[in-house]
């Protein structure tokens, strides 16, 4: 039986597409928002803080306010994290909406 030597990581940076949207039309223009949370782990303490809104309300807020009175549509969202010795952690909600004011 193999043993796994703890949850360690050295460097850590990836992405994953959480939903996809369709093409654009004519009339409308591509906006983003992104909302992050950070974190800092001490393993001589075994205590960690995290702070930030990271969250999906405010990341879409942060793009409806890139296109004030338009409404968004086709709305794909996107995580993106980042960590280093397992001691810092950034993950951010990116999200990229449709702005069409119709």
């Amino acid at each position: 039986m193999s043993r796994v030597l703890g949850p360690a990581t050295v460097y850590e940076d990836v992405s994953a597409p959480l939903e996809y949207r369709a093409d654009l039309g004519g009339s409308t223009r591509e906006v983003r928002g992104e909302a992050c949370q950070m974190g800092i782990f001490l393993p001589v303490i075994l205590a960690s803080v995290a702070w930030g809104d990271g969250g999906y309300r405010d990341a879409m807020r942060v793009a409806q306010a890139k296109a004030p009175g338009a409404s968004l549509t086709d709305v794909r969202a996107d995580m993106h994290e980042i960590s280093i010795l397992t001691i810092f952690r950034r993950r951010c909600l990116v999200v990229t909406a449709a702005a069409s004011t119709r």
